[in-house]
């Protein structure tokens, strides 16, 4: 849990504000403003915050900025202080999900069209980390039987219908081979000659 917003510098509207390290944050925190005040910015901070992903932040650098964005919060787990710096977090807080547009966005259906994307997560809301490493685990499993698959599908395509004969592919590798074949080749040539 993050208990005070010490410093946030270099991010989004934030040129370097410590005034919020008065406000104290609780379990349940609403944050209200006008547009273009920060609020998306600071639920940049808290996905990165919860991911490690430094990404959100760095795509908030502030514009003509001399120094690279810096945050720092007080936290469960401290002092001392979780911080930002230098493209990482000290530690990260995986606890934390922020329910934005982008999670919106990424999960739900929204707008007037209904992508590919969308009807394949509408099946699918995963929350909390543990979740989300389950969720990735599955992934990679069907990844690579995907991938089994299509390597199957290539080698079935590889063995021509004329040498197998009335044999489907399954049928045709299911055949036991036979130990004396080059004896059974040799009296076949025989016979036709």
């Amino acid at each position: 849990m993050i208990h005070h917003i010490q410093l946030l510098r270099n991010i989004g509207q934030f040129d370097s504000v410590n005034a919020a390290a008065n406000i104290a944050l609780t379990r349940l925190t609403l944050v209200y403003a006008e547009n273009g005040r920060g609020k998306t910015t600071l639920a940049a901070i808290l996905r990165s915050l919860g991911t490690g992903d430094p990404v959100p932040i760095a795509e908030r650098r502030r514009l003509a900025a001399a120094h690279p964005p810096h945050v720092v919060l007080d936290s469960a787990g401290g002092p001392p202080a979780t911080i930002f710096q230098n493209n990482a977090w000290t530690r990260r807080l995986d606890n934390i999900v922020v329910f934005d547009d982008m999670f919106v966005d990424q999960n739900v259906c929204s707008g007037m069209a209904v992508g590919t994307e969308h009807r394949q997560n509408l099946h699918e809301l995963i929350l909390g980390a543990q979740g989300v490493a389950l969720n990735r685990q599955l992934q990679e499993c069907v990844g690579r039987i995907e991938g089994h698959n299509k390597e199957l599908k290539a080698k079935a395509a590889a063995i021509p219908a004329s040498e197998r004969g009335q044999f489907n592919v399954d049928d045709f590798c299911a055949l036991e081979a036979r130990e004396d074949i080059d004896a059974a080749i040799q009296e076949a040539e025989r016979n036709l000659a």
